[in-house]
């Protein structure tokens, strides 16, 4: 039996046998048989070759000559990061609405500025080619004016703002409602949003206004050919809303995020009689379009009427928090009440003012009398009132004398009553305040003590109109080198060439070598020759570089002139050696031999420098010098770091920048006043109907200069008898200087 069944599978799988017979067949066949077999030993290739060939890049050397290739940056850190405006807004206007009703609403949606545009033909530009945010377009179609404005909005804005606003010029537009809307909304979501028409529930009404987000008009503006051939219908909101529906399939949509957004219809807003009662209700402050508005009046009342709604709010607002913070002030420990907050109770008399929260914060009080102001600053002890400041005094003091004479009815007039003392203080939000004590004249010859506050309130803010500059304007350097700091040199020119020739090289040095004595002398020639040695290695190192070397004339120089005094002579001589020898706008910049400055500092000085307008007056950074001296330690032994100084807010006006055009007219009208026959830079250019920019200026550094009256012992001696002459007393001068022994040794002759 199981013969037979073998027989008859083996009959069913015939053909099956026959093909895995000549598998295994060839299979066998294909592999050789006779195959030597090795052992597996371990092996090293050493050099084995490789298909890469690392190649080396030769990269041309830069100005500063370093390797690599610069990296061009953008100018402002939102630009490299991404980010983007808020909102931008858009108004299809045309030109005959242009004065009237397209400028009210400019003015009444001013929060939107400078993002806000206004899209009207071209012809209306040769009306007014002063408008800023008028833009204009050459195809006259009315119908395909909002697919130009997308267009304009896409090609010039896409990547700068988030969110676009686009309505008709007869809609007010409520900003301070429609900015806080776009502040809650997030672009990640794609929005087309407004108020759905009343014949068809897709699209928004333009008179209404149309928020559209950066990813809706980003899919619009590549579909705009299909939008403008299927654009047939008269109404601007149906092609535009058809066009969004077909680009980013996106109906429109009245609610996003939890946010509404609403647009009221005003009707009879310019009726004599009721209309505007009818029209002005308190939902316009909540709403983010109304209309229509066909005069431009109707804009700012409703302008007026929202702003007043706002302001009612707020007052309501601030009213509950007070009666809050009055409520919980019984809660407070006892000796903390109103410690904090409302400021409104620290007005009240008996209440100490709140502690600043810095002494930078803290306000100064100066105390005066009619002639001179005690401590006015942190360098003096007492100083004359200027000319400003007297003048401000006078006309305080004149005023008060009045009011007192009449509120206290002085029989002898205002000039019987006697200013005792009196303070100021700057507020700058606030005023500039006064406290007076006078002295009141009474009946039968007696006198009484009276504090008067006053103060003098803030006119309204002025912005001062400034030409644009740029950054590309070569800077002169003028630096005057007098013979005794002929040694600083080789190090300001180290400093030069790090920043200006390898970083800046538009620019230029000349070092005017002023010599100090009436005869010529050795050291004199010594330091020419060194100085011109110097800047012809430097020129020789750096080809094209504008280097030059001046000798200045000879003056009469007090053998006794401190440093300060010195250097302003200097400046006064290089001025007039270097000045016929510049062009007439050529930009110039005073120097000193020990000054340390940045790429940056340049920069600033290009901007702040305007021909026939303004000159540029820098603070500079003073570090604090750290003297091998016992007394210039604590008792820590801590000594002042690199960084440790102030800004030289009273130091000589040494370091300023001019054009040689406004330089040469503020020399010629001091001369014309009758002034003195050498002043200046500064007196003379203070003086010229020109605004002077004066701020500290971090990237420009003062480096502390030597230990003071160091050197060989007769100018020490000089040096220490001229502190003396200015008050310094023995001790002192044993604290300030290195010169300990010296001083010892020499104090039959200081005495």
């Amino acid at each position: 039996m199981f013969s037979r069944y073998v027989v008859s599978q083996v009959k069913h799988n015939s053909y099956f046998l026959v093909g895995l017979g000549i598998g295994l067949w060839l299979a066998l066949a294909t592999v050789p048989l006779d195959e030597e077999v090795t052992a597996c030993e371990p092996t090293v290739t050493v050099g084995a070759p490789d298909e890469f060939e690392p190649h080396r890049e030769e990269r041309p050397l830069g100005p500063a000559g370093q390797a690599g290739r610069s990296v061009q940056r953008p100018r402002y850190y939102s630009t490299e990061l991404g980010m983007r405006g808020g909102l931008l807004a858009g108004v299809l206007s045309s030109e005959d609405v242009l004065e009237t009703r397209a400028a009210a609403l400019n003015q009444t949606a001013a929060r939107l500025q400078p993002a806000l545009r206004f899209f009207i033909t071209a012809s209306a530009l040769q009306a007014a080619p002063g408008r800023a945010n008028v833009v204009g377009f050459t195809d006259t179609r009315e119908m395909l004016k909002p697919f130009h404005a997308l267009k304009y909005l896409a090609d010039n804005y896409l990547e700068e703002y988030d969110f676009f606003f686009l309505v008709s010029d007869t809609s007010f537009v409520n900003s301070r409602r429609l900015t806080e809307l776009v502040s809650k909304l997030s672009v990640s979501q794609d929005i087309y949003m407004g108020t759905i028409a009343d014949d068809d529930t897709h699209y928004c009404t333009l008179e209404g206004g149309i928020l559209l987000s950066n990813s809706v008009l980003r899919a619009v503006h590549g579909e705009l050919d299909w939008c403008v051939r299927n654009s047939y219908s008269p109404h601007h909101h149906e092609n535009v809303g058809r066009c969004v529906l077909h680009a980013a399939h996106l109906p429109c949509a009245a609610a996003v995020q939890g946010e509404n957004y609403v647009s009221m219809p005003i009707e009879g807003i310019a009726e004599p009689e009721g209309g505007v009662k009818r029209a002005l209700v308190e939902a316009l402050a909540d709403a983010v379009v109304a209309h229509p508005a066909l005069e431009p009046e109707h804009f700012y009342q409703l302008h007026a009427f929202v702003s007043r709604v706002y302001l009612e709010r707020a007052q309501a607002a601030a009213a509950r928090e007070r009666a809050r913070a009055a409520l919980s002030a019984r809660r407070h420990p006892r000796g903390f009440r109103n410690a904090s907050w409302p400021p409104a109770l620290r007005d009240d008399a008996g209440l100490a003012p709140a502690a600043p929260p810095s002494r930078f914060d803290h306000l100064r009080w100066t105390r005066f009398n009619l002639t001179h102001a005690y401590m006015p600053d942190d360098h003096r002890a007492l100083a004359p009132l200027s000319s400003a400041y007297r003048e401000a005094v006078d006309l305080i003091v004149e005023e008060v004398r009045a009011w007192a004479a009449r509120r206290w009815g002085v029989a002898a007039g205002a000039d019987a009553v006697v200013l005792e003392e009196g303070a100021w203080c700057w507020e700058p939000p606030r005023a500039l305040r006064y406290r007076l004590l006078l002295r009141v004249p009474r009946a039968e010859g007696s006198s009484a003590l009276v504090q008067v506050e006053a103060a003098r309130a803030l006119g309204a803010a002025r912005l001062a109109p400034a030409r644009y500059v740029t950054e590309s304007a070569r800077v002169l350097l003028l630096l005057p080198l007098p013979v005794p700091h002929a040694a600083a040199l080789p190090a300001f020119l180290r400093r030069y060439e790090s920043v200006c020739l390898q970083r800046d090289a538009n620019t230029a040095l000349t070092v005017v070598v002023v010599p100090t004595s009436e005869s010529p002398s050795a050291e004199e020639d010594a330091a020419l020759a060194a100085a011109r040695e110097a800047l012809r290695a430097l020129g020789e190192k750096h080809r094209g570089a504008q280097l030059e070397v001046l000798l200045g004339a000879r003056g009469p120089v007090e053998a006794d002139a401190s440093e300060a005094e010195l250097q302003q002579y200097a400046a006064r001589v290089a001025l007039t050696t270097a000045m016929p020898r510049l062009s007439r706008d050529a930009l110039f910049l005073l120097s000193l031999p020990h000054m340390e400055f940045t790429e940056d500092f340049l920069n600033r000085v290009r901007m702040n420098t305007i021909a026939g307008e303004q000159w540029f007056l820098p603070l500079p950074f003073a570090r604090f010098a750290s003297f091998a001296h016992p007394q210039f330690a604590d008792a820590h032994g801590a000594r002042a770091t690199l960084d440790t100084g102030r800004f030289q807010s009273r130091a000589a006006p040494l370091v300023l920048s001019a054009t040689r055009r406004d330089y040469d007219d503020a020399m010629q009208a001091w001369a014309a006043r009758g002034g003195a026959a050498a002043p200046d830079a500064a007196a003379a250019l203070s003086a010229a109907p020109l605004r002077a920019v004066r701020a500290p200026e971090p990237a420009l550094l003062l480096a502390p200069r030597g230990a003071p009256c160091a050197g060989a012992r007769p100018a020490a001696l000089r040096c220490l008898r001229r502190e003396r002459a200015r008050g310094f007393s023995a001790l002192q001068l044993g604290a300030r200087h290195s010169l300990a022994k010296l001083l010892l040794q020499t104090q039959a002759e200081l005495a």
